[in-house]
């Protein structure tokens, strides 16, 4: 337990690269936490300054990739609990509170929460979000390295669920998030050729009305106005793009071989 009150002591790790827009917000959102620990892959900004100011431990790895960066992460933490948060995630009032009233009930292994995605300056809270495994017990996880974007952490039995919504900036401009989305569909793109699934014509022609309509109505991105409709546009081209790229490295391997 900690020593300032009845809660297990916790470890927040952040994987940061140039995060100086939000990481001052998001490291003052978990202001009170034993430890904090920045992992920095280079960053050429006032990232590191800012993660001084908090106290926060600064531990340099040169990028191996999404998964096992955060499993590096992991690895620095001092404490078994653990929160990761990404450089532009923030907790909202109250959510650590809730997170640590939780964890000190016993009987979890991890908790569930949300994002709350801004995007063109305004919250999507209206749409359907995704649960995300934020924070677990060191002893009871592992980090899924396989996989080259999208990386997800695996716990152990049981995990409870918090109706605690970080607030995520990465998505806030269509230029960032595009930006993003282009480097996520070659990586996407890579990790399927290598799995040995192909881009098919059907999936090609199909996946871009498909996808509009899972995330426009499916994820009830029609509630968001106008920014709901752009971003459900921008997510189903992110899975276009992907087949697209798969089919690209599929065509210059042939090309290649025929050399």
């Amino acid at each position: 337990m900690s020593a300032k009150n009845d809660y297990p002591a916790m470890s927040v790790f952040v994987i940061t690269l140039n995060e100086e827009a939000h990481l001052d917000e998001v490291l003052e959102s978990v202001r009170g936490v034993e430890e904090i620990v920045i992992i920095d892959s280079g960053s050429t900004d006032r990232t590191l300054e800012i993660a001084e100011k908090h106290g926060a431990r600064i531990v340099h790895n040169d990028w191996p990739g999404y998964a096992k960066q955060k499993e590096f992460g992991i690895a620095q933490c001092t404490h078994n609990w653990v929160l990761n948060l990404d450089g532009d995630e923030v907790m909202p009032a109250g959510g650590l509170k809730m997170i640590r009233e939780r964890i000190a009930e016993g009987d979890v292994n991890g908790i569930w929460i949300h994002h709350d995605d801004i995007f063109m300056g305004h919250s999507l809270r209206k749409a359907r979000h995704h649960k995300y495994r934020r924070v677990y017990r060191k002893d009871k996880c592992h980090m899924n390295t396989d996989v080259l974007v999208h990386e997800h952490i695996e716990v152990e039995p049981p995990l409870a669920y918090l109706p605690i919504y970080l607030k995520h900036y990465g998505y806030d401009s269509a230029h960032g998030y595009m930006d993003k989305l282009n480097t996520y569909s070659l990586l996407k793109a890579e990790q399927r050729e290598q799995q040995g699934r192909p881009c098919s014509l059907p999936r090609l022609l199909l996946i871009f009305p498909l996808m509009f309509l899972k995330f426009y109505l499916g994820r009830q991105m029609i509630w968001s106005g106008w920014r709901g409709f752009i971003k459900a546009n921008i997510d189903a081209f992110h899975f276009f793009l992907t087949e697209a790229k798969l089919y690209e490295i599929a065509y210059r391997r042939k090309q290649q071989q025929k050399k």
